[in-house]
């Protein structure tokens, strides 16, 4: 078996794009020490209630959250592309004991969902008030949980 090297660092180049810190909106909960600007125009989408990724022109990968660089073919090449927010619920987890940056949020659920092109998104199924079942349908929605931080979850359509 061979392992091959990435270059890690074309996944997250800023090359070619300015933007100030001051205008950075983060995405997720962690904070990082460095936003970068891809990051940040995902993020500054799903408040406008778009879910934007990013396709490769050579392999026709697609990545969502967007990505700098295809980590298929390790191309540069890629364009930007739009879904639905709806999506079908593909799978999905109950946690029960989660990691203790979450402790005060269990049990939440973590689900899969599927857009209509076939992209997945791994993220939190909130306002359920009964158990999920698997092929219903769902929508990706930003929430922006402080000042200038925005995450993503899934809610039940």
């Amino acid at each position: 078996m061979s392992v091959s090297r990435v270059n890690l660092s074309m996944l997250s180049s800023t090359e070619g794009i300015e933007m100030s810190e001051q205008q950075a909106i983060k995405f997720g909960y962690i904070t990082y020490e460095e936003t970068v600007p891809l990051t940040s125009e995902f993020a500054q989408n799903l408040l406008e209630g778009k879910i934007v990724g990013k396709v490769c022109n050579n392999c026709k990968a697609k990545y969502l959250p967007p990505r700098n660089g295809c980590s298929k073919c390790f191309s540069r090449d890629l364009s930007p592309f739009e879904v639905s927010p709806e999506a079908t619920l593909k799978a999905f987890t109950v946690i029960h004991f989660p990691p203790e940056s979450f402790a005060d949020k269990a049990p939440y659920i973590v689900a899969i969902g599927e857009f209509e092109d076939g992209t997945a998104v791994l993220a939190h199924l909130t306002g359920m008030t009964a158990m999920p079942q698997v092929g219903m349908k769902i929508k990706l929605v930003g929430q922006k949980i402080a000042q200038d931080r925005v995450v993503y979850k899934f809610v039940k359509v």
